[in-house]
């Protein structure tokens, strides 16, 4: 069943996704909702579908595309589904359900009630006994994140930890992105910095979300190391900065206020 609506919560998504530029953000919005809008909350693991539904060419499709599903989707069975939007969707089902279920019942007398009334006008009557008070029917819609279930509790948030420290996992990611190994432990010291000195609801983030934000991070670096790489093979080539390392040429530019 495809529900109408689409429950959202900014703040937690906001807290998750602080990290991606607009256009994964966009991405990852839409990939929610086709998934969403398709039967069993997945969609195909089919890079030419998710192209056409998602109106995107190839080029935008592995700049933006994949880095969201790599991050967000899991893979099962041939279907692409985000673990968290799959939560929220059974849970806020088994609500709705329980909503039509309620309603039926409250609409009309079930034939067993009928039943029950016939037989007893024609029955002794009986010393009447104190009846329990009926427990309320309560929803459960107490829902922490913009995901949850009740099999699974989310990650609790918290702020970056005092004694952060960078993992195998982060230096390998740092390291895919072309970003010199002698300057990796500076980046996560920029890093540790940063997020220590934020406040506010962005700046407290589940273990996932941290590594995620890391990968941002990395992300957004990459293009000034990439830059700083050209103008140093372009210094070589015309015969200025001759004797200088790429990281010297670098460092030269940032001093310089032109990376």
């Amino acid at each position: 069943m495809s529900l109408a609506y689409f429950p959202f919560y900014p703040a937690d998504y906001e807290a998750d996704t602080a990290h991606l530029s607009l256009e994964e953000d966009g991405a990852y919005n839409r990939l929610l909702r086709l998934c969403w809008s398709t039967p069993g909350c997945s969609i195909p693991d089919d890079r030419g579908w998710i192209m056409r539904r998602m109106r995107v060419s190839e080029e935008t499709y592995d700049r933006v595309v994949a880095i969201v599903l790599s991050e967000f989707f899991k893979r099962r069975r041939g279907r692409l589904y985000s673990p968290r939007l799959s939560a929220i969707f059974e849970e806020t089902n088994a609500a709705h359900k329980r909503r039509v279920e309620a309603g039926r019942k409250g609409g009309r007398p079930s034939k067993a009630l009928k039943t029950n009334e016939a037989e007893q006008s024609n029955a002794k009557a009986m010393p009447k006994q104190p009846e329990p008070e009926p427990e309320p029917y309560k929803e459960d819609t107490d829902v922490s994140s913009y995901v949850t279930t009740q099999s699974q509790k989310l990650e609790p948030k918290a702020r970056l930890p005092a004694n952060w420290t960078l993992s195998d996992e982060g230096w390998a990611y740092a390291r895919s992105k072309q970003i010199p190994d002698e300057d990796i432990a500076d980046e996560a010291r920029g890093f540790h910095a940063y997020w220590s000195d934020r406040s506010g609801p962005d700046a407290r983030k589940s273990a996932r979300g941290w590594e995620q934000c890391w990968a941002g991070w990395c992300r957004r670096i990459a293009g000034r190391y990439a830059k700083g790489r050209g103008m140093a093979v372009s210094a070589k080539a015309t015969g200025h900065g001759r004797g200088g390392s790429i990281a010297s040429v670098v460092a030269q530019r940032i001093l310089d206020g032109k990376i």
